[in-house]
């Protein structure tokens, strides 16, 4: 393999002094612009962005942070509701279309979309229905842009009921039938949809052009965490580890994306509460020495 390695600002969320997105019981120590300098210094290939860290930059203004770090941006990713009945959903459109714009504004051709959010009260295959429908007015969109929309398996608690296993987002990118809608295969996510990681893979390979690597580890009896996410039943529980220390062996997803032929980027993805200046340099040489050395970093 002789793939490209990247990152994500998300790897910070629990260490950001300020526009985290999640509350905790502890403050951070780094603020957004020290973790793009930081990850300047790794050698990667890349970095996605999250909208939700900097909405209030100004595109130039975000474009030169990163860029002056020596850093191309990859892709940003973006929260809109697509999953509501006909009469509330042009807003999230809306949402969309100007997220879009902002995108090529940043000089990416990715965007990735959270494209809904479950509620309680309707069916999941309604709200499903609804966020198809959603989605190919922005899919048409990125196309006439020369963009492409991205959306994963989430194991994300909000959007998990409607995507979080390999087959509803299959099913979804199958039903929104536009080039310019694909999937990321999310190989972490799987513990948590109580899914065979690898059988996602095969479920998702004809639509993928895109991959995101983390791992989880299960918490012990009796271990509290601040951090942590539950399986889809709520069986097990779940903290963020390192590539190679928590339950997934990624040995057999990297020698299988080998196989299909993937050549795309590897982003490496991180959940946990240490610190990622530690943790995300070691998932880079993790995959260095794992996947060979030819992997870009």
């Amino acid at each position: 393999m002789n793939n490209p390695l990247t990152v994500v600002d998300y790897d910070f969320e629990w260490a950001l002094k300020d526009h985290y997105t999640v509350p905790r019981s502890k403050p951070g120590y780094i603020t957004r612009e020290e973790v793009i300098e930081f990850y300047g210094t790794l050698g990667v290939q890349g970095v996605e962005l999250m909208h939700a860290y900097w909405e209030d930059y100004p595109p130039a203004d975000l474009k030169k942070l990163v860029s002056d770090a020596g850093l191309p941006i990859t892709c940003y990713v973006f929260h809109s509701d697509l999953a509501v009945p006909s009469a509330e959903r042009q807003a999230g459109i809306d949402r969309a279309f100007h997220l879009l714009d902002r995108t090529a504004e940043l000089g990416t051709s990715r965007a990735m979309i959270v494209p809904g959010t479950a509620k309680t009260d309707v069916p999941i295959e309604q709200q499903t229905a609804w966020m198809v429908e959603g989605l190919r007015p922005c899919a048409e969109k990125a196309q006439s842009m020369g963009l492409t929309l991205l959306a994963e398996n989430c194991d994300y608690g909000p959007i998990r009921p409607l995507m979080g296993r390999g087959s509803q987002c299959r099913d979804i990118c199958a039903q929104v039938a536009s080039p310019a809608f694909r999937l990321i295969y999310d190989a972490g996510c799987a513990l948590c949809g109580e899914e065979d990681t690898m059988d996602t893979l095969h479920t998702m390979a004809p639509f993928m052009v895109h991959v995101h690597l983390k791992n989880n580890k299960l918490t012990k009896p009796g271990e509290t965490a601040d951090r942590y996410n539950e399986s889809i039943s709520g069986a097990n529980r779940y903290i963020g580890a390192t590539l190679d220390g928590g339950e997934l062996d990624l040995r057999p997803v990297f020698a299988e994306l080998d196989r299909l032929g993937y050549r795309g980027e590897l982003l490496i993805e991180y959940q946990g509460m240490e610190d990622p200046r530690r943790v995300v340099p070691h998932n880079i040489e993790y995959l260095r020495k794992t996947v060979g050395r030819s992997a870009t970093a």
